[in-house]
């Protein structure tokens, strides 16, 4: 191989751990970030509120983030992020998504989707305007470190 292009790592505002170090680097280097499960594998969208939302089969009903506690907790995120998104005239998905993209211009999160409909919901994020305090409450949802100045030209 001879250079990198891009990175794929999960990010989201459930899934911060790239922000300290990995993105800075890939901002000196210029090489690009593709964020996967950016909508916190569902919970985000605010279309899991139970349990009883998740497949039956499905990896989530072992997975530390959907149980007890930490659950709970993930509910509390997505509600937040159901206000800003009321706030800013767009669905959750699209704030979460919006969100995402303020933190750099190379950024490029893939959500997956099994419908048309959600593409289409999912493409229109790069135009919600969110506001320097409606990113700053969404960084301290789940904040690692303390608050910086965006790094992207897609906070209005």
């Amino acid at each position: 191989m001879d250079s990198a292009t891009r990175l794929q790592s999960e990010y989201s505002l459930w899934t911060r751990d790239p922000e300290p170090e990995v993105l800075p680097l890939l901002r000196e280097l210029g090489i690009g970030f593709v964020p996967y499960s950016p909508l916190g594998h569902g919970v985000l969208t605010g279309h899991i509120r139970s349990m009883d939302d998740l497949d039956d089969n499905g990896w989530r009903n072992t997975s530390p983030r959907f149980m007890g506690d930490n659950f709970e907790r993930n509910l509390h995120i997505a509600d937040e992020v159901q206000a800003i998104a009321a706030e800013a005239g767009a669905t959750p998905a699209q704030v979460a998504l919006a969100w995402l993209l303020t933190k750099g211009d190379q950024i490029a999160p893939i959500p997956g989707t099994k419908r048309v409909t959600r593409v289409e919901e999912n493409v229109v994020a790069s135009a919600v305007p969110l506001s320097p305090e409606q990113v700053a409450k969404l960084d301290n949802l789940t904040l690692r470190r303390p608050a910086t100045i965006t790094t992207s030209s897609r906070c209005r």
